[in-house]
């Protein structure tokens, strides 16, 4: 089994629904989930369009295939949520990003781990470091030491559930 971490957003329609029944879907196709944060509402990055706010949260998982099987069933639970990509950073139903897995990395077209961007983004951040405080993340420093260097101007509430 290989520990992951695995960050889920919404800005379409019922949120909070699409990230409950992604949650179920991961669970149903092997993706034991060990932690997860609260719900993060985040303003939309690096878009040139409107968009409505983001739902956000982080899960540590355990998954027993490999890192591709991993990609493979969050592009699955994806498109069973409707999600579809006419255009880069286009509003979607669920985008399921993998941050981490540990002891791998990968830079394949299709998928890179560590997520290259995670550093960088408070909607990653600060619900990654909620859960897994003293993680070390590709920098050399812990998620918790990335998250307190940086801007929450990203975050417009956190939602307890």
């Amino acid at each position: 089994m290989m520990r992951c971490f695995l960050c889920l957003g919404s800005n379409v329609g019922r949120r909070e629904d699409h990230i409950a029944r992604a949650l179920s879907l991961l669970n149903d196709r092997g993706l034991k989930i060990i932690r997860s944060s609260r719900l993060y509402e985040t303003k939309p990055v690096e878009v040139n369009d409107e968009q409505e706010n983001y739902l956000n949260m982080v899960v540590e998982g355990s998954f027993g295939g490999g890192a591709f099987d991993l990609l493979d069933i969050c592009r699955e639970v994806e498109r069973s949520l409707g999600r579809t990509r006419p255009y880069r950073h286009a509003p979607r139903t669920m985008d399921i990003d993998i941050l981490l897995i540990e002891g791998i990395e990968i830079m394949d077209e299709h998928l890179t781990v560590p997520h290259p961007l995670m550093e960088e983004r408070a909607f990653v951040l600060y619900p990654l470091a909620e859960i897994a405080p003293d993680l070390i993340l590709p920098s050399g420093r812990t998620a918790s030491d990335v998250k307190n260097g940086m801007k929450d101007d990203e975050i417009v509430m956190i939602l307890d559930r």
